[in-house]
């Protein structure tokens, strides 16, 4: 049915259940009314034996889409090719049904008609045409039903081998139905098409959404730690310290010669000023990092900034006004990677300029310093390990990444940090 490898991969409705019980309704029905039309002639339907044999080939037809669609696992097992052939089947079979029903009675010399039929068949048809417009592209569904309109013309033609006026009826009767149908298709895939923009853009606001309630949720946890670190520190630190200074003094003014106090007192200060280097040591690793608090691209745009307050760099940056959810280590070791290599210029590149360019997605990102200074042989520089090398490649491989470093005298420095998704296993 003219499916397109983009139309499958845009598909939602082959993994739909809700459509499939509906279309499998839809047969039963079907099959059930035209078998009772064909056991009451009389009061349902045609009492002619061919209108009544019609009527058992549609009831056949459709009973066998509704068994198919039955038959438990088939979906899963035939995936995308599910629901093609029986949507050809409901709307192929019933345009034959009618055509040799034609080919009979114009055989027998009975009157044909063609209202009756064509409003039957286009009945019949518009159930697979809301299906097939809400699952494919407006052209191939209007192609697809032109195709089917011309069907009665052709099959009257190849039955008759010559022109009759059932031709130029079963014809007009086509145009009114693609008319009829490709209308109805056409507004089918307008909603269609409007709906998924509109998922696409509730899609997206909740990311916004999302991404703005995890960076307040992040300022807020920060700003509590930051708090928290400075209560420590103005109470317990300040206490620990105090306590040392009273214990040296302590010391000064005990008798020298009684050695079991003294020794006591030592270990005392001793404990106070390890307790107060644990406290002081927690106390930094609970104070929040600027990426906590600024996010990474503000966070790196405050220190390009400051590189140019404390020297006579300037330094131009190039940031993504909005970047993917990356790993905070990811982002961590970024920020470290950038604050090295901006100190590294700022001491000893001896350049007026520099540049800064974050770019990525979610799947790669790419971290570029670059500056004109006086740049190093790299290879004495890794080894003395006098830039910090050692630790930005460190940073990188703790990141996922890979740091790579151009550089030659008198021509600058290049430093860039590049990560991909499929090769960074810890993110």
């Amino acid at each position: 049915m003219l499916i397109s490898d983009c139309d499958m991969k845009t598909s939602t409705f082959y993994t739909n259940s809700g459509h499939i019980r509906i279309f499998r309704y839809f047969s039963g029905g079907v099959a059930l009314v035209f078998f009772l039309m064909r056991i009451f002639p009389g009061r349902l339907g045609d009492s002619d034996p061919i209108g009544r044999r019609a009527m058992m080939l549609f009831s056949v037809t459709y009973g066998i889409i509704f068994i198919y669609l039955m038959i438990p696992g088939l979906k899963r097992l035939v995936k995308n090719y599910y629901l093609p052939p029986v949507l050809i089947a409901a709307s192929v079979i019933p345009i034959a049904i009618i055509n040799s029903k034609y080919r009979a009675l114009l055989l027998a010399g009975s009157p044909i008609n063609t209202p009756d039929d064509t409003m039957t068949v286009s009945i019949l048809l518009l159930f697979p045409l809301i299906i097939t417009a809400w699952q494919y592209r407006f052209p191939i569904v209007f192609l697809f039903f032109v195709v089917l309109g011309f069907l009665d013309p052709l099959l009257i033609i190849l039955v008759n081998e010559s022109f009759t006026p059932t031709i130029y009826g079963a014809f007009n009767a086509s145009l009114i139905r693609i008319l009829a149908l490709g209308a109805v298709g056409f507004m089918i895939t307008e909603l269609r098409d409007q709906q998924r923009n509109e998922r696409k853009a509730l899609e997206e606001a909740n990311r916004k959404l999302e991404k703005y309630a995890l960076a307040s949720e992040r300022l807020a946890a920060s700003r509590e730690r930051n708090r928290i670190a400075r209560e420590l520190h103005d109470t317990l630190a300040h206490t620990l310290s105090g306590l040392a200074i009273q214990l040296e003094a302590v010391e000064t003014v005990i008798d020298q010669d009684n050695a079991q106090l003294k020794s006591m007192i030592d270990r005392a200060r001793t404990t106070v000023r390890n307790g107060l280097g644990e406290t002081r040591r927690s106390l930094k690793a609970l104070r929040a990092s600027p990426l906590d608090d600024l996010g990474l691209t503000l966070a790196l745009q405050r220190l390009a900034d400051d590189a140019g307050k404390r020297g006579t760099v300037l330094v131009h940056t190039v940031l993504p006004k909005e970047y993917p959810d990356w790993s905070e280590n990811l982002e961590e070791g970024v920020y470290r990677i950038a604050q090295e290599a901006l100190e590294n210029i700022v001491r000893h590149a001896h350049t007026s300029s520099a540049d800064l360019e974050l770019m990525g997605d979610k799947e790669s990102l790419r971290l570029t310093i670059r500056d004109n200074g006086r740049g190093f042989e790299t290879g004495g520089m890794a080894q003395d390990g006098r830039y910090g090398l050692r630790g930005m490649r460190e940073r990188a491989s703790a990141a996922g990444g890979e740091l790579t470093i151009y550089s030659q005298t008198g021509r600058g420095t290049v430093i860039q940090f590049t990560w991909e998704a499929h090769h960074a296993g810890s993110d």
